[in-house]
């Protein structure tokens, strides 16, 4: 179905309270949770919120839709307030006047994203008809990708992927033309070709930048000309369409002035680094000339964001290294008019997500890495590390939005290994209370894993590594067999958070124990545990995980020894070949599986999307400079000592690992 029908849908709720028995959790179940994003105050009050909310359908979980949600604070009453239809998604959305939210969704008879309005009651909570009807503010022949309305709804930014020196216009009849003769050929002169899962065939994402006003009756039009910021360049900002252009872009405190993101990519040499630069725009001038205010920094430049109160105030997160490693984040504080520039709470040696002011300006909030959890921390003075308070302690905390007059006051998103997101508010006296609970009758019919632990050892180097133990369910039969799940990255850490997709509690309902590793290079413990992996790609992590399932298989005596199966992604499926290579550590496995892991570093080196991936972890530019470096700890090399059977998964749209990598490791096993 592909309308809105009162047969065809149902709420996990209503699905749920249908069953009668409970039962082991399932990927089924996980894939039909409620997702929640989002949630931002009332902008004068801040007495409710809104919410995206994006649910699957039951019956065959190959449709979903994603709507806006309204929700009372001192009642938790909630409010669906656009309708639910399958295959429609709403999308980044701003609250910038009591009675009027701007957002994208793909709802017009296009079925492409265009930017829609909603109109609100005066009381939502008496609201006489079932949902709100959006109305719709543009109609362009191409898809909008990214929006972001300034305080004052006076002005908006909006993304749009065109070719650099054509209008939207004009890339929509190149594309038709394109079409129309059955263009299947493209041209390349300069790397990068993909990026990710699509290839880079000319059109690149711009920003837009917009005035707009209030008509008499209420509804909101363009008052200007959109101006291309980067027209004539071949460049994006963002890189992709993401689900939150404040990422990357920001308004000022009076909405005069614009930031923005891009990598400096218009030729192939600038593939061997890592260079994103912010750039700034006085929205008064009409030239709209960007002014790069980081050019002189060679590393990533990104997250910029203005003060909420002085139109000269900035901040952002700042790599200095431009390819030789990665270094770690510092927030940078940046004052406009006079070029100064202050590395804030410099001595700060942890990993740092994202930064949200308050709306006072005075303070802020830090989304931060800390052994394995993302955690939030409020700073009240910007330049004083003494007070820097840690606000919440375990799971994963993000998605901050900060209450238009309290600024003690805040909601945000928050998740961990057992449990799914939900939306919490966080309020004065630090107590903090969830206020959605969308998912509640889908967990009270599975059973799940209870119990996790975190533990350490002594690893490579004899320094502390850490890892988790997730437990089987209640019921499973001792001795349990044990999955021993190897994360990707590598440079990120296996979070205290939920998964929509490696689910790890699937495992644990079937009676798995599961033993995660951080070994070297995992983020969230320091940069110089996170920088160790540097020219080590095959061995301290290797030497963790060794150690590490040595630990855990004497420390948890209800687990199974001789039934053992690693699995691995990305980096953790490369690690899954380089131990089928080493026969002291492949007979533990069972057997082993690899979902998109890298087998042949050498070939990898010519064909990944991201050229300068190779220079962060070998530390050359060319791969024929160098070759042994590769060589050492390369897959390929060690195919003949392969004797354990795998599985491998490939996904043929994945242009950072491509599949080649799988194909070729398959054939290796089946040549076996």
């Amino acid at each position: 179905m592909t309308i809105f029908n009162s047969y065809d849908y149902h709420s996990n709720v209503d699905y749920y309270d249908s069953l009668k028995d409970e039962h082991n959790f399932q990927i089924l179940d996980s894939l039909r949770m409620d997702r929640l994003y989002s949630p931002r105050f009332h902008p004068i009050n801040g007495r409710s919120i809104i919410y995206l909310r994006r649910q699957y359908h039951m019956q065959d979980l190959r449709k979903s839709t994603t709507s806006l949600n309204w929700l009372e604070l001192e009642t938790n009453k909630t409010v669906q307030l656009t309708r639910p239809i399958w295959g429609k998604h709403d999308r980044q959305f701003y609250w910038i006047k009591s009675d009027t939210i701007l957002f994208l969704s793909n709802r017009a008879s296009s079925k492409i994203n265009q930017i829609f309005q909603l109109k609100l009651p005066n009381d939502l909570s008496k609201m006489k008809t079932k949902f709100i009807k959006p109305i719709q503010i543009t109609h362009y022949p191409l898809s909008v990708q990214d929006l972001l309305v300034n305080r004052q709804g006076t002005r908006l930014a909006f993304g749009c992927k065109v070719y650099p020196n054509l209008t939207i216009e004009q890339t929509y009849a190149r594309y038709k033309k394109e079409n129309d003769n059955n263009h299947s050929f493209y041209e390349f002169n300069k790397l990068s070709i993909r990026y990710w899962d699509h290839y880079l065939t000319g059109p690149r994402y711009h920003p837009f930048v917009v005035s707009i006003k209030q008509k008499s009756d209420g509804t909101y039009k363009f008052s200007s000309e959109p101006v291309d910021l980067l027209f004539g360049i071949d460049s994006s900002s963002p890189e992709r369409s993401v689900d939150d252009a404040g990422m990357h872009w920001s308004f000022s405190a009076s909405g005069n002035s614009f930031t923005y993101v891009r990598r400096r990519d218009e030729t192939s040499a600038l593939v061997w680094t890592t260079n994103y630069d912010i750039y700034t725009v006085d929205l008064n001038e009409p030239e709209h000339e960007s002014v790069c205010i980081t050019c002189d920094n060679l590393g990533i430049d990104q997250n910029p964001s203005y003060s909420p109160t002085d139109d000269e105030i900035l901040i952002y997160l700042s790599i200095s290294k431009s390819y030789d490693g990665p270094d770690q984040v510092k927030i940078e504080w940046y004052n406009v008019s006079n070029s100064q520039r202050i590395t804030i709470l410099d001595h700060l040696d942890k990993t740092i997500f994202y930064v949200t002011w308050s709306p006072t300006g005075r303070s802020f909030f830090l989304e931060i890495g800390k052994e394995a959890r993302k955690v939030i921390y409020r700073v009240d003075n910007l330049f004083n590390e003494t007070l820097l308070v840690r606000l919440t302690h375990n799971g994963t905390s993000q998605n901050i939005n900060v209450h238009p007059i309290n600024d003690q006051i805040f909601v945000f998103t928050h998740e961990s290994l057992l449990k799914p997101t939900n939306i919490y508010l966080h309020s004065l006296n630090r107590s903090i209370r969830p206020l959605t609970e969308h998912n509640q009758a889908l967990l009270s019919k599975v059973k799940m894993c209870t119990t996790i632990e975190r533990f350490s050892f002594i690893g490579a180097r004899n320094d502390t590594v850490w890892g988790w133990y997730i437990a089987p369910i209640d019921s499973a039969p001792t001795p349990v067999p044990v999955l021993f799940y190897i994360h990707g990255g590598p440079q990120t850490s296996y979070y205290d958070g939920w998964d929509y997709y490696w689910n790890l509690q699937t495992y644990a309902s079937q009676g798995y124990a599961i033993i995660v590793i951080d070994f070297h290079g995992s983020e969230s413990y320091g940069q110089n545990f996170t920088d160790s992996i540097l020219g080590e790609f095959g061995s301290l992590p290797y030497e963790d995980l060794n150690l590490g399932l040595t630990y855990a298989l004497k420390q948890y005596p209800n687990i199974d020894p001789d039934r053992v199966v690693a699995y691995g992604a990305s980096y953790g499926g490369y690690m899954v070949y380089w131990i089928a290579g080493q026969p002291k550590m492949s007979h533990r496995f069972k057997t082993l599986i690899s979902h998109n892991g890298i087998f042949d570093l050498r070939a990898f080196a010519y064909s990944v999307d991201e050229v300068v991936f190779m220079n962060y972890y070998f530390g050359i530019n060319a791969p024929w400079s160098n070759p042994d470096v590769y060589e050492r700890f390369n897959p390929v090399n060690r195919v003949a000592n392969w004797s354990q059977p795998m599985l491998i998964i490939v996904g043929a749209n994945d242009y950072r690992v491509p599949e080649t990598q799988g194909i070729s490791a398959f054939t290796a096993l089946q040549l076996h």
